[in-house]
C-alpha cells in the first residue's frame, strides 16, 4: 500500500511538473488600437515573478520581417518557446509587435516600394501608441535609457527608422539583415528613406548593423556600414558573419540572446546625448526632443533640423537624398524646447544660405521658455544669443575656387569657410583658430589651421583660403560620393566643431553612345545636340543616368528624380536617375557637361554597382 502511496505521488509530481514545463513563457494580448481602429495583438515575454514585486524593468522591442507576425517569423528561425528563459536571465520585458496591415497582406508595416504603398495607417503613429500602452500595463521603466528594438530584415530597416525618428524613445537598435531602403508615408505621398543618408537620426543611439555574407542583401548593408564610417558614427557597431538571411539556426537563441545582451549592456551604461543634434523627417509634422514642427509639405522629401541646440539650429528642405533641391514653397512653424528663460528678449540672427541674407531681430520667449520661429524651406541657420554663453559657430556655406561647386581631382583646390557666429559673444580683436580636416585618406589640406581676427560686429566670419588636394576615385557602389569635411572652430578654452559636404568632379572617360531623351518632342537624340527649354533624361547602356552639373545654364531646382527597381532576387535597393531642364536663356552653341552614373545590380546576394562617365551636349536653336 505504501508503494503504491508512493508511485500515485510521484505521478502527480512529475505530471505537475511537465505541465508547468509546457506552461507558455509568453502571453499574447489583444488591445484595441486607436491607429489601426481595431484590435491589435502582441506576445509579451516577461521575468518571473514581475507581478509578485516592486521591480521595475528595461524594455526590447522584436520587428519581425516579411510575412512575420507577433507570433511567428520564419525567415528569422527565432525559437520563440526559449525567449521567456532569455527575459529572465537578463531581466527584461521582451515585446514581439505585429506589423501587419491586414490578415490576407504578408508585407508588413506599409513600406516598400511604389505598388507596396497602399494604406493610410502609419507605423509611426502604432509605435508610440504602443509604447504607452505597454509602460501603463506592465512594471516597465518607461525612459529612453530603457528601451530598445531589435528588428530583422524589413524589420530590421523599421527598428532603424523609428528609432530615428524617436531618439528621445529608443536609446539603442539592433538591425538584423536590415533592408537599406524603403518608401515610407502615405499611398499618395511617400518618399525614399535610405538608411545610410539618414545616420545623423541615430547620433545619440547606440546602432548595431548585423550582417550576413550570404544574405540577399549583404551588399546594402555593406553600403550602411561604409556610410557610418564616413559619417565617423562613434556609436555603431558592424559585424559580418558567414551565413543565410537568417538570425539563429532552428532551435538556437545564441545569435539573439547577443543582440539582447548588446542593448542591455547600453540600458546599464547609459551614454550622455550629444550637446547638439540633427534630425531629418519625411512628415510635414513632427516633434522631437521636445521641438515642435508644423510645416505646408505636401510632397515627397525631407524636413532637416541641423544641429540644433541652445545657441541655435538650422533649418532645410530635401526633395529627396542624398543632396536634392529645396521643396518649394515650403514653410515651417519651429517651436523650440523649453531651454530659454521665459518672458526674455533674445537676439536673432537668420541667415538665408542661398541668398547670404541677414536678418537680425528682437524675440521675446513664451511664458515656459520656448521660441516660436516661422522659416522657409530653402535653408537657414539661426542663432541666438545669450551673453553668458561660450561662442557658438555654425557653417553657412564655403566658395570653393572662386564660385564653383565641385573639388577637382589631382588639382589644388582654394577653399573658403563661411560660418554663422551664433551666440556673438565674442570681445572685439581677439582671434579664432579654424581648423580643417576630412577623414578620407585620399585627401590632403596643405594649411589645416587658419587664424582670423574678429572684428566687433562679427556675425558671418569667412575663414582665409584652405588649400585642398583630393585624389579620390568614385565609388562603385551606393555608398557616399562627397567628401565629409570637418571644421574645429576654437576660442580661447572652448571650442566647437561642424562639418559639411563636398560634391567631388570625378576624374572619368566620357561615356559613349549616350541617348539623350527630350521631354518636349519626346524624340531620342544620338548627336547630343538639344534645343533651349528642353527637359531631359540621358541613357546608357539601356539604364537611366543620375545627372550632376555646376553649369548655370542647367536649373536643378527643375530636376526630377525617378526612382527604380533593378531586377535582382529581391527588389531591394533602388536606382535613382534625373530629368533636367535646360534652360530657356541658353546660349546657341554652348556646352554643357554632366558627371553621371547609372547602376546595375549583382542577383544574389545583392551588390549595387554604379558605372560612372561623362557626358557632353551642346545646346542650340
Amino acid at each position: 500500500m505504501k508503494n503504491a502511496l508512493y508511485y500515485i505521488s510521484l505521478f502527480f509530481v512529475v505530471f505537475h511538473t511537465n505541465v508547468m514545463a509546457q506552461k507558455p513563457s509568453y502571453h499574447d494580448i489583444t488591445y484595441y488600437s486607436k491607429v489601426f481602429g481595431g484590435e491589435k495583438t502582441f506576445r509579451i515575454y516577461l521575468p518571473q515573478k514581475y507581478d509578485s514585486t516592486t521591480k521595475r524593468y528595461p524594455v526590447i522591442y522584436f520587428f519581425h520581417g516579411w510575412g512575420g507576425r507577433y507570433f511567428k517569423d520564419p525567415s528569422a528561425n527565432i525559437a520563440h518557446e526559449k525567449l521567456g528563459k532569455l527575459a529572465e536571465k537578463h531581466q527584461v520585458i521582451l515585446v514581439m509587435w505585429d506589423g501587419n496591415m491586414e490578415e490576407t497582406e504578408p508585407r508588413p508595416y506599409n513600406v516598400g516600394n511604389h505598388a507596396d504603398m497602399k494604406y493610410k495607417i502609419q507605423m509611426k503613429d502604432y509605435f508610440p501608441e504602443l509604447i504607452s500602452h505597454i509602460d501603463s500595463s506592465f512594471p516597465t521603466i518607461p525612459d529612453r535609457n530603457n528601451r530598445g528594438i531589435i528588428g530583422f530584415s524589413m524589420g530590421g530597416f523599421m527598428a532603424s527608422y523609428l528609432a530615428g525618428k524617436y531618439p528621445d524613445k529608443v536609446s539603442a537598435v539592433v538591425s538584423f539583415t536590415g533592408s537599406a531602403e524603403f518608401f515610407v508615408g502615405y499611398p499618395d505621398n511617400y518618399t525614399l528613406y535610405p538608411v545610410r543618408y539618414t545616420l545623423d537620426n541615430l547620433r545619440d543611439l547606440a546602432f548595431y548593423l548585423h550582417n550576413r555574407d550570404n544574405c540577399p542583401m549583404a551588399g546594402l548593408n555593406e553600403e550602411v556600414y561604409q556610410a557610418a564610417v564616413w559619417n565617423e558614427m562613434d556609436n555603431f557597431q558592424y559585424q559580418k558573419v558567414p551565413g543565410e538571411h537568417s538570425i539563429d539556426k532552428p532551435g538556437e537563441t545564441e545569435v539573439f540572446e547577443s543582440a539582447i545582451s548588446y542593448l542591455v549592456e547600453q540600458f546599464n551604461k547609459p551614454k550622455p546625448t550629444k550637446p547638439k543634434w540633427s534630425h531629418y523627417d519625411l512628415y510635414p509634422e513632427f516633434k522631437v526632443w521636445d521641438y515642435t514642427v508644423q510645416s505646408n509639405k505636401s510632397e515627397p522629401g525631407f524636413l532637416y533640423l541641423r544641429n540644433v541646440s541652445k545657441s541655435g539650429f538650422g533649418f532645410y528642405t530635401y526633395r529627396w537624398l542624398p543632396h536634392g533641391s529645396a521643396i518649394k514653397n515650403c514653410k515651417a512653424a519651429i517651436i523650440t524646447a523649453p531651454c530659454y528663460k521665459p518672458n526674455f528678449q533674445y537676439q536673432i540672427t537668420i541667415v538665408h544660405s542661398n541668398t547670404g541674407v541677414i536678418k537680425r531681430l528682437l524675440q521675446e520667449s513664451d511664458k515656459v521658455g520656448r521660441l516660436h520661429f516661422s522659416l522657409p524651406g530653402d535653408g537657414c541657420e539661426v542663432g541666438i544669443e545669450e551673453a553668458s554663453a561660450n561662442p557658438a559657430f555654425s557653417i553657412v556655406g564655403y566658395r570653393l575656387n572662386g564660385n564653383e561647386k565641385y573639388l577637382k581631382i589631382n588639382e589644388q583646390n582654394e577653399l573658403r569657410v563661411q560660418l554663422l557666429n551664433r551666440t556673438q559673444y565674442i570681445p572685439a580683436n581677439k582671434k579664432i583658430k579654424i581648423e580643417l580636416s576630412c577623414s578620407d585618406s585620399t585627401v590632403r589640406v596643405l594649411n589645416p589651421v587658419d587664424e582670423i581676427e574678429l572684428g566687433k560686429e562679427s556675425i558671418i566670419l569667412a575663414s582665409n583660403t584652405f588649400k585642398v588636394i583630393c585624389t579620390k576615385k568614385p565609388p562603385s557602389n551606393g555608398s557616399p560620393a562627397r567628401l565629409n569635411m570637418k571644421i574645429k572652430i576654437s576660442f580661447e578654452d572652448s571650442s566647437n566643431e561642424d562639418s559639411f559636404t563636398l560634391p567631388v568632379w570625378f576624374d572619368v572617360p566620357y561615356f559613349e553612345k549616350t541617348l539623350i531623351i527630350t521631354e518636349r518632342n519626346d524624340t531620342v537624340s544620338k548627336n547630343k545636340i538639344i534645343s533651349p527649354g528642353n527637359r531631359i533624361k540621358m541613357q546608357q547602356d539601356g539604364h537611366l543616368l543620375k545627372l550632376y552639373t555646376e553649369d548655370p545654364f542647367v536649373d536643378f531646382n527643375e530636376e526630377k528624380v525617378f526612382a527604380e527597381v533593378i531586377p535582382a532576387y529581391w527588389p531591394d535597393g533602388l536606382s535613382l536617375s534625373s530629368q533636367v531642364k535646360i534652360a530657356e536663356d541658353c546660349p546657341n552653341g554652348h556646352e554643357i557637361e554632366f558627371l553621371a552614373y547609372y547602376e546595375t545590380k549583382t542577383y544574389n546576394p545583392i551588390f549595387r554597382q554604379r558605372h560612372w562617365g561623362k557626358v557632353k551636349i551642346v545646346v542650340k536653336e
